[in-house]
């Protein structure tokens, strides 16, 4: 079989850039494509590898991102090797692929996210230096993000910001289901550390338990999975539908069942060869920030990134199926590479050595025993 562990530190070790400061940056990619760090791809990394990566390097990179927060609490998207920050999704010097002009609603969550990870491997004195060292970087994240009453991460048509970075393409308005979820995770990590070491985390409470009163309300569909958004693009969400099972948000049984069933259902629509598409079988996003051609990229290609959640949602209930994906997956990335995104059937296959494919699919196969 595929040795995914020895796959994923290869692509750890290439991606890693040299910042003009000394920092080792972990890119998402082993191709210099995005060369940069990116702050989501990062807390991936973290989250689901971490034991492959130095943690001199893991420390390294928060501080490089928490050094780049801005003076209203926006968190980097992404700092290149000369220090420079962008905090909007495009590439700054191309306007046209820079719309809007607007922060990503995701970084500051990833990067409490990303700190969690890191925070949970050291011996608590050490952890507790750091999170006093970092709270006031990672609270301001949080406290500027966009919410409605509910604590919902609200994204305002009139202009939008851009979304979740694997949809930063994507003009979904309205409260967002994915940034949400995100958000929620990153509320009971800083959380638990505020208990632990500091104080204030009162808010926060009151917060992450409006967003489970109320969250199943803005997006529950009638099919049994999560729409997207409440505005334009209220489309079905697989990935946000995983990924909520896969973080143990508090929902009845009955509701697990259903994502369960739905998966199980659409799974020939929805995985190939062990990657997932955003959207249900034959649907594509309403509205666009930037165009994305159907069957590529974040509008209809299938991606190895949210697998690992895919593996949580259903191994319960569906073991057979969820290692039938992951070993598919690793049949791909053996016969044809660890890409972003494929779409095979019009021979699309986009960036190859993609650091987070092959993360939350190692993840994926430790969960199951594989590895």
């Amino acid at each position: 079989m595929f040795d995914i562990r020895l796959a994923t530190k290869k692509v750890l070790d290439g991606c890693i850039i040299r910042a003009d400061s000394g920092v080792d940056m972990f890119t998402p990619d082993g191709m210099a494509n995005y060369a940069a760090l990116w702050t989501r791809d990062f807390a991936y990394m973290l989250s689901y590898a971490q034991e492959l990566m130095d943690p001199e390097k893991c420390l390294g990179g928060l501080e490089y991102l928490l050094s780049h927060a801005d003076t209203n609490g926006w968190i980097p998207d992404r700092v290149d090797a000369q220090g420079v920050a962008a905090y909007t999704a495009g590439n700054p010097s191309v306007p046209e692929d820079n719309i809007p002009a607007s922060p990503n609603l995701d970084n500051g969550s990833f990067l409490v996210i990303a700190a969690d990870a890191y925070l949970k491997t050291l011996p608590t004195e050490q952890a507790k230096a750091f999170f006093v060292k970092w709270e006031k970087a990672l609270r301001a994240g949080i406290d500027c993000l966009p919410k409605n009453a509910d604590g919902m991460i609200f994204n305002d048509a009139n202009p939008p910001h851009s979304p979740y970075g694997f949809t930063d393409k994507i003009c979904k308005t309205g409260a967002l289901a994915k940034e949400t979820l995100l958000l929620w995770k990153a509320l009971g990590a800083l959380i638990h550390w505020q208990k632990a070491f500091t104080r204030g985390s009162e808010a926060y409470i009151l917060m992450k338990e409006s967003i489970e009163k109320t969250f199943l309300g803005y997006f529950w569909a009638p099919e049994g999975m999560l729409f997207a958004t409440t505005e334009h693009c209220r489309q079905i969400d697989v990935w946000a539908s995983c990924y909520m099972l896969a973080i143990d948000f508090p929902v009845k049984q009955a509701q697990k069942d259903a994502i369960v069933c739905w998966l199980k259902t659409h799974y020939d629509g929805i995985i190939y060869k062990g990657q997932m598409r955003h959207l249900p079988q034959g649907q594509y996003w309403e509205k666009m920030l930037v165009d994305v051609p159907k069957n590529t990229y974040q509008n209809g290609a299938f991606w190895a990134t949210p697998i690992i959640w895919f593996v949580q949602a259903v191994m319960e209930q569906e073991r057979e199926l969820a290692k039938k994906t992951v070993l598919d997956a690793l049949e791909f990335f053996e016969n044809k590479g660890i890409f972003e995104c494929v779409y095979v059937p019009d021979d699309y296959y986009k960036l190859d050595t993609y650091v987070t494919s092959a993360t939350n699919v190692y993840a994926a196969a430790k969960l199951l025993g594989l590895i």
